[in-house]
């Protein structure tokens, strides 16, 4: 190719030059195409953020041909009062409003006046306003909550047959502590399963302890139908305790919530329904010490009383008591004597007061008219002074007969009288059985002379 027609070329192909503001006015025009305005657009919002004005600023994704598609969003604060949820990053929502161009910045971005919440997040504002439902009527308060069972004889199982949570219950009771297990099952996810929960419960409530409702891991939708207020419903209104072990441990459904207890896993729950035997058995034989050791202590207790009161009823111990009977005897004679003699003294100078009171009134008529009775007044006054002494004398004379018969029936010539003997082996006095065997020769002392021995054969009572 030749220089002249090199030149023609690049004169007949050269563009045209532009200014910036020329392509961002004709990429306005673009985007104002009336399939960009007034649209609703699907997407999961990521990089959410609230600006302090009020505004809304994130984007919305969309994965398809194995690439990611992202438009940046805003909501404007006059827009955000009317959404009626919170967005947030991961939320599938769709969004209605239209595309704008920024002409300053050369940017683009999705202008959104409305926005709902689509797939998973529909069901998230669903599983709110039932939550607030169920709130208000209390089934959540944990005033309601039952404790569990500490021994239960039949557990109810809520779950698949054919899951791996029955196997994992059955586990764990056969470990801790056997229980009789009823299967009540049902389908656990779909869109039926909240019904076939909520009569499996109702199926079973009334032969059981206890009951486990239960279901492995899953994601939002698999564990929608324990959020469902049938089943929530059926848990508050079973008459036995309610165990839930629903997904996982981050995993918290409405019918976690209403239960009376929720279980990480359905191992967990298992291991929550059920003692251990074990740590059970190892209880039993600590209270088994226990008892031995207050056994052991009240033996000796009780023979440290009859201990006691042997001695009491010893002769040395009796005599001490009689000795102890007679000085009590002796000083209450003492005390009764200087009491009468306090009392004569006391009515003799009564009596040397009248007469001295007789003698200062000298006047002979006087004397005359008031000597009889004065002397009738004395005579009466000693007289009962004299019965009064006679009585007193007289009772205590009885109670001091009565003691002394007491210590006269307890006295070993009495005992002896009344066919009791003593026993001696070598001098010594045998009280016990213990204290003798076969062939011993002993002396038994009756009342009226004694008596040699030999003893046959000995036989304990081992009762005594």
């Amino acid at each position: 190719m030749d220089q002249v027609t090199l030149d023609k070329w690049n004169n007949d192909q050269k563009p045209a030059v532009l200014h910036v503001s020329e392509i961002s006015a004709i990429i306005s025009d673009l985007l104002a195409d009336s399939r960009l305005s007034r649209i609703w657009v699907t997407g999961e919002i990521t990089n959410f953020k609230r600006h302090s004005s009020g505004h809304l600023y994130f984007s919305l994704s969309d994965n398809r041909d194995k690439f990611e598609a992202v438009i940046s969003c805003s909501i404007w604060k006059s827009s955000v009062r009317y959404l009626g949820f919170t967005p947030e990053d991961g939320m599938e929502v769709q969004a209605y409003g239209s595309v704008n161009h920024y002409e300053p910045g050369g940017r683009y971005s999705f202008q959104i006046t409305q926005m709902r919440p689509s797939g998973a997040g529909e069901k998230a504002l669903l599983i709110e306003q039932w939550k607030r439902e169920m709130s208000a009527k209390g089934w959540f308060n944990s005033e309601r909550k039952r404790p569990l069972p500490q021994y239960p004889q039949k557990v109810g199982v809520v779950t698949s047959p054919t899951g791996a949570v029955i196997k994992d219950i059955k586990n764990v009771f056969s470990v801790r502590f056997p229980v009789e297990i009823i299967l009540s099952p049902a389908t656990v996810q779909g869109p039926l399963a909240h019904e076939e929960i909520a009569r499996a419960i109702r199926r079973v409530e009334k032969l059981v302890d206890l009951i486990i409702v239960g279901r492995g891991g899953g994601s939002f939708e698999d564990l929608f139908s324990f959020n469902h207020p049938e089943v929530v419903k059926a848990i508050v209104n079973c008459p036995v305790p309610v165990v839930a072990a629903i997904g996982h441990e981050v995993d918290i459904t409405l019918a976690d919530l209403a239960a009376d207890f929720r279980a990480s896993t359905p191992s967990h729950a298992a291991e929550r329904s059920v003692p251990d035997r074990r740590s059970e058995l190892d209880q039993l034989i600590q209270v088994r010490k226990m008892m031995y050791h207050l056994l052991i202590g009240g033996l000796e207790t009780a023979e440290e009383d009859i201990n006691h009161l042997r001695d009491r009823l010893s002769s040395p111990g009796l005599m001490r008591e009689i000795f102890q009977r007679r000085e009590y005897l002796a000083d209450l004679t003492d005390r009764m004597t200087r009491a009468q003699t306090a009392h004569l003294s006391r009515k003799k100078m009564i009596l040397d007061g009248q007469k001295s009171r007789l003698e200062g009134k000298n006047p002979r008529m006087l004397i005359v008219r008031e000597l009889p009775e004065k002397r009738v007044f004395i005579t009466e006054l000693s007289e009962r002074l004299g019965r009064s002494v006679l009585v007193r004398l007289n009772e205590k004379k009885m109670e001091l007969n009565a003691v002394s018969a007491i210590i006269s029936s307890h006295s070993p010539e009495a005992l002896s009288n009344r066919g009791y003997c003593i026993v001696r082996k070598d001098n010594t006095i045998i009280t016990s059985v213990l204290e003798l065997s076969a062939k011993d020769l002993i002396k038994i002392r009756f009342a009226d002379g004694t008596a040699n021995a030999t003893i046959g054969e000995v036989c304990h009572d081992k009762k005594v």
